[in-house]
């Protein structure tokens, strides 16, 4: 089940996505060698803003990728040498304006490990104040707030689709 990396070599350098190859030995398979093909990530935060003990804060934004307006809760990627928590206080500031002054670790999840070694720590967000955002330059937000009963409903109703999302939610519960 283990695997042994034999080489590893870089097939494209992005912006802050690099495509690796590596070549693996299988662990007690009699010697079968193997090509693993994946993204490296600096890793990012997904922030859960609670307004109150009924309202959230989501966003709305376009996603490339996927051609498609998505609901998800605000999140981006560290930068380097950055603490996890520091990218979520930006971030929540950048893409909705407000600021928490209590903060709950939720821990991290892979967002997708069989081709990425992206790793993505939750915030839970709380006694928010409300003030200006400041998005990317190329990033277009909407803010939404809704109620938690409804985020479950859209979960159900196929409108939030975002994996980070649909975790950080199930911690609400």
């Amino acid at each position: 089940m283990i695997e042994k990396q034999l080489s590893s070599k870089t097939l494209y350098k992005g912006r802050f996505l690099d495509f690796i190859e590596d070549q693996v030995e299988i662990e007690n398979s009699g010697g079968i060698v193997a090509p693993r093909q994946y993204f490296t990530h600096p890793g990012g935060v997904c922030v859960i803003p609670v307004l109150d003990k009924d309202y959230i804060v989501m966003v709305k934004q376009f996603r490339t990728p996927v051609g498609e307006i998505i609901y998800e809760f605000p999140a981006g990627k560290r930068d380097k040498g950055e603490e996890p928590h520091s990218t979520a206080a930006r971030e929540l500031k950048e893409e909705t304006g407000f600021t928490a002054k209590t903060w709950i670790d939720r821990g991290f999840i892979y967002p997708s490990p069989g081709y990425c070694t992206e790793r993505l720590y939750l915030f839970q967000a709380e006694d928010l104040s409300s003030g200006i955002d400041n998005p990317d330059e190329g990033e277009i937000l909407e803010i939404e707030i809704i109620k938690i009963p409804r985020a479950f409903e859209m979960i159900s109703e196929g409108l939030i689709r975002d994996a980070k999302t649909i975790c950080g939610l199930f911690y609400l519960r």
